[in-house]
């Protein structure tokens, strides 16, 4: 039998800014949907790098934030860390963070004194407004189950292939 393996999922974004704040959001709708036993939320803040080391022993995460892509606000991405370091390489005026630019070379750095997961998956949600307030758009409210779909898609999905 395979070994079951551990996931986790970190709500990334600073929730007194409106949609910045929508991967800690899903974090919490998450909470209340129930997850997997073999799955562990995090609430990362605006602290992601803060988070890194205790990614040790999990096989897989799953980071979620607010995107600038460049497409209508609620559009949902997708994408990996070696798509990430590409993009921001290749083409820096897509598929960044707002707030945690140099996400792969945090992670680049955090592999020098500890295991992250083999997989990094990143699941992010374009903004429509980013100003003070603690409550979410009325666009990203409205695809947060999509977003939240997305990531239990991520439960069941494996590096190497997909059920």
């Amino acid at each position: 039998m395979d070994k079951v393996k551990r996931i986790a999922v970190i709500g990334v974004g600073n929730i007194l800014m409106g949609d910045e704040g929508l991967g800690v959001r899903a974090v919490e709708k998450l909470e209340a949907r129930k997850v997997p036993l073999n799955v562990t939320l995090f609430d990362g803040g605006t602290f992601l790098h803060s988070l890194l080391g205790t990614l040790e022993g999990f096989d897989k995460a799953v980071i979620i934030d607010a995107v600038k892509g460049g497409s209508a606000p609620g559009a949902i991405y997708r994408f990996t860390l070696q798509e990430l370091e590409s993009k921001q390489t290749g083409d820096p005026g897509r598929m960044l963070s707002l707030h945690e630019l140099d996400v792969p070379k945090a992670l680049a750095l955090e592999k020098l004194v500890s295991k992250l997961p083999e997989e990094i998956i990143f699941l992010g949600m374009e903004p429509e407004k980013i100003i003070p307030s603690l409550e979410l758009s009325e666009t990203v409210s409205g695809k947060m189950d999509q977003l939240l779909d997305a990531v239990e898609k991520e439960f069941s999905e494996t590096k190497g292939g997909r059920e």
